[in-house]
């Protein structure tokens, strides 16, 4: 019988720092995808890398795998420049998003593949012929018990001799995780895993991955487009914008605090209600003004920020419709130009002094597409950004 300890312990002892410095990638031609990127990630995080197509999040994360050339900073794995050493001496796991499994092989030898190999090239190639057998027979039982344990772990016993074909979406990436498992990397690296599962599936593999995080406390890059897929998983998110983060923040800091107004608009379903206009201060006050809308704001609000030019920010479930709006801070009318049903709430597109804004609310039978609505919210829990795409939060 084997004395090993189960994986979950054994996993603790493989768990590795990351560090980013200045890392960039630049393609001939010389366009950049990825710029200055400055990161830090901690033994046994689950950090999550967040952005539209095109960001350069997929890039980076190439880039610690070793599978992108790095032509700009340094990237270290426990203190271990990694800039020239090849992607299979990094000690490693990725999983793609097509999740990468060999048809002909079972469940059971696809989880064991990256063993057998280590296998194959390791040790035994030195060994004297006398004893081979014997430390092949070891070697052999050891890996069939890591299969079996990371079986147990991810919940597929009873599939270990089926083939890929013969799996579900979510079965395959499961599949695909406990070969990453099994050979106990020093990092985990995910690239967009959940992309080619339905709603329901994603939602389910998401708990198993956050589940299975905890258990094995494995130090966790972890690459996607979703914002909800990226809230919900994240110890720390990074986002990412034309090749530059944007903030790195736990994901409820990043919701509530965006570090200006590019994470501000992406980070919600819906995003924020953005609206350009000025600031104007004076006789101890202080108002947004944009068109025919103007909003008193606290005082001291706009502190940071310089008269002129701003955008104002709420998030959409802070807006409150119809009875729920009396005794709002601020209130006005809208028009209620389309409403999404969601079962649970709804979310209500408005038309607003010109300006179109959704407000997430309960189910409300009194509000119709057509009709005109009170709106009121809190102008404290809103938000000032200066001028631009990616204009900082200023108040």
């Amino acid at each position: 019988m084997s004395t090993e300890r189960p994986l979950e312990n054994r996993m603790s002892e493989s768990h590795a720092k990351v560090r980013l410095r200045e890392l960039g990638k630049t393609y001939p031609g010389g366009v950049t995808a990825v710029e200055g990127v400055d990161l830090g990630i901690e033994e046994g995080e689950f950090c999550v890398l967040v952005g539209p197509s095109g960001c350069g999040k997929s890039t980076t994360l190439r880039m610690i795998a070793g599978l992108e050339e790095i032509t700009a900073g340094t990237l270290d794995i426990d203190g271990r420049v990694m800039n020239d050493v090849p992607a299979r001496d990094r000690d490693i796991a990725f999983v793609f998003q097509n999740y990468a499994l060999y048809p002909h092989l079972t469940v059971a030898a696809n989880i064991g593949f990256g063993l057998e190999r280590r296998r194959r090239h390791g040790s035994l190639l030195g060994a004297a012929v006398t004893g081979q057998l014997a430390a092949r027979r070891a070697e052999s039982q050891a890996i069939r018990e890591r299969v079996a344990e990371t079986a147990r772990i991810l919940g597929l016993e009873g599939v270990l001799g089926r083939y890929p074909r013969e799996l579900s979406g979510g079965q395959r990436q499961r599949v695909a995780v406990g070969r990453a498992i099994a050979r106990k990397p020093k990092v985990f690296l995910f690239d967009e895993p959940l992309s080619n599962l339905d709603a329901r599936l994603r939602l389910e593999t998401r708990i198993e991955l956050r589940q299975l995080h905890r258990r094995l406390g494995a130090t966790i890059v972890y690459v996607t487009h979703d914002q909800e897929e990226a809230m919900t998983l994240a110890d720390r998110l990074v986002v990412m914008h034309r090749g530059r983060v944007q903030q790195v923040a736990a994901p409820l800091e990043a919701y509530h605090h965006p570090a200006n107004r590019f994470v501000a608009a992406f980070l919600g379903t819906p995003g924020m209600n953005l609206v350009d206009g000025r600031l104007h201060r004076g006789d101890g006050l202080e108002r947004f003004v944009a068109g025919d809308l103007a909003i008193d704001l606290p005082a001291g609000k706009s502190a940071a920020a310089m008269p002129g030019e701003i955008c104002f920010g709420v998030r959409p479930d802070r807006l409150r419709l119809g009875a729920a709006a009396a005794g709002s801070p601020w209130t006005g009318t809208a028009s209620v130009a389309a409403i999404e049903q969601l079962g649970d709430r709804m979310d209500v597109a408005l038309e607003l002094a010109g300006r179109r804004v959704t407000a997430r609310v309960l189910p409300d039978a009194a509000i119709a597409e057509g009709a005109t609505v009170p709106v009121g919210f809190d102008p404290a829990d809103g938000h000032l950004f200066a001028p631009g795409e990616e204009g900082p939060r200023v108040g």
